[in-house]
């Protein structure tokens, strides 16, 4: 950066003057900042190269990991949905299924397979007497006497 012209000449014959107070005048006029720095501007330089980089290091840092958790939480609410969704839906099952294990509705089911039927045919079964006796004068005397009649459907 160059300093206004009017100060260009002053300020220069400010820092060089020779022994005897006497400006010398310069063959070239213009405002030359110093060129040579102190060990102390180094190492302040150095350490705020070095504070710079670190700095740098973490912002890039900050800004990877910022995406990897970005991205996480975003598979994770997809997830989260996914399960919702999962979990509506196994409700509505699980009433589905609740409803259709009642008994009304297997009673119901029943009725429209005709599974269970009156019998269409009756099988009659000529059985004795709970007090008739064994002996074979029953047998002879079967023709005389009334016989208990049984009856099983199918």
């Amino acid at each position: 950066m160059t300093r206004p012209v009017s100060n260009q000449k002053s300020n220069y014959n400010k820092y060089h003057q020779n022994a005897n107070n006497q400006a010398v005048t310069p063959v070239i006029n213009g405002y030359f900042p110093e060129t040579h720095k102190t060990y102390k501007d180094m190492a302040i330089s150095r350490v705020n190269k070095t504070l710079c980089a670190i700095l740098v290091m973490f912002i890039l840092v900050s800004a990877v990991s910022y995406y990897f958790v970005t991205s996480s939480e975003i598979t994770l609410n997809k997830y989260r949905k996914q399960v919702l969704a999962l979990n509506d839906e196994n409700v509505e099952l699980q009433n589905k299924l609740d409803y259709l294990k009642s008994y009304y509705n297997v009673d119901k089911a029943m009725q429209k397979q005709h599974l269970l039927q009156k019998a269409k045919n009756v099988i009659e079964v000529k059985g004795t007497p709970a007090t008739a006796p064994v002996s074979g004068t029953a047998i002879s005397n079967a023709g005389k006497t009334k016989q208990f009649q049984w009856s099983l459907g199918f």
